[in-house]
């Protein structure tokens, strides 16, 4: 895996630095896209207050999973 991946990320609406990984990593930006309907419906099944977040699909620095996966791999 590198080092930078791209993830679904939620962002709060009124306090955009609140940002949270919900679905990756993804080695391209089109198997992000083919599983972001998917993450965002699971993500309003762990917090019906995630209607509210923004979705984006960003390239970002990371190794650990985002929290779908964790918790996926927790269960």
């Amino acid at each position: 895996m590198d080092a930078k991946n791209f993830y679904i990320v939620a962002t709060a609406p009124d306090e955009p630095s609140l940002q949270v990984k919900i679905s990756g990593p993804y080695l391209t930006e089109q198997a992000a896209k083919a599983d972001l309907s998917a993450a965002i419906d699971e993500a309003l099944d762990i917090d019906p207050s995630a209607k509210r977040y923004d979705y984006s699909i960003d390239k970002v620095e990371s190794r650990k999973p985002g929290v779908i996966q964790h918790m996926a791999s927790h269960a």
